[in-house]
């Protein structure tokens, strides 16, 4: 199967095993989330894929290949939980943006794909110019995820990047998500604690707890029939009911 593949993966922090021979699939094309309380291991699995941590044991790979990053491209890009610690406080957005960019473009087709991605993203390309104190905490989280656009990669790893905005602005972030993901055909790992923030954008889910994976499946499935014991209190955690595939296709969780 094409698309990003965890084989057996294990990451230890010393004696404690943080992923625990994890085996998961990203499909080509799909979004996957990935759930679990804080602590589950979920970050440090993406953060393992984009070598931010070394493996221990296992390997990714990607449509089959290991992961190449030689001439500094990057297959994979991450979006992290907080948009202001990702972005350089000294650097313009566009900056931040274009250093992103394949080196070979030159100076004004690097300002037109600036400026490109900037509407992507919902954002005013005459915003180039401002720096990260500049805009709101939701403005910053849509240059952050320009930004790993920028880099043009084959899966999008996003990581709890609504917990740290407001409840108010959470639902546009998912819906640009959502809308990115249609026009885009993205991969993406989306990972979050809040299985009905995961059901809204991904069509398969995975729940993580103590570094392993308890259960995996279509969506809906997961949803309306877990079988793990974790998953019920996960699904017991969320406040008034799950949305269904309607309540998908106009409102926000």
């Amino acid at each position: 199967m094409s698309g990003l593949l965890f084989e057996n993966v294990t990451v230890r922090f010393g004696s404690t095993a943080a992923v625990d021979d994890v085996t998961l699939t990203v499909p080509d094309g799909e979004v996957l989330g990935l759930v679990g309380e804080s602590g589950s291991g979920k970050s440090t699995l993406a953060r393992a894929a984009v070598g931010l941590v070394p493996v221990q044991g296992g390997r990714i790979v990607l449509d089959g290949e290991p992961i190449d990053v030689r001439h500094g491209r990057r297959p994979l890009q991450m979006v992290f939980q907080d948009p202001y610690s990702s972005l350089d406080p000294r650097m313009t957005i566009g900056a931040s943006i274009a250093e992103i960019l394949p080196r070979h473009l030159k100076r004004a087709a690097r300002a037109d794909e600036v400026a490109r991605l900037l509407e992507l993203v919902h954002l005013d390309p005459a915003r180039a110019e401002a720096y990260p104190l500049q805009l709101s905490g939701g403005q910053r989280q849509r240059v952050a995820i320009a930004r790993a656009l920028a880099g043009r990669p084959e899966v999008l790893i996003a990581d709890e990047i609504t917990s740290a905005l407001d409840v108010s602005i959470q639902g546009s972030i998912l819906n640009l998500v959502r809308e990115l993901q249609a026009e885009l055909g993205l991969s993406m790992l989306f990972i979050s604690h809040n299985l009905a923030v995961v059901r809204y954008v991904a069509s398969r889910v995975a729940v993580m707890h103590r570094g392993r994976i308890v259960e995996e499946g279509p969506a809906l499935d997961v949803l309306a029939d877990p079988q793990d014991p974790y998953t019920r209190e996960l699904l017991a955690a969320i406040p008034g009911r799950i949305p269904t595939s309607t309540d998908n296709q106009r409102s926000t969780p």
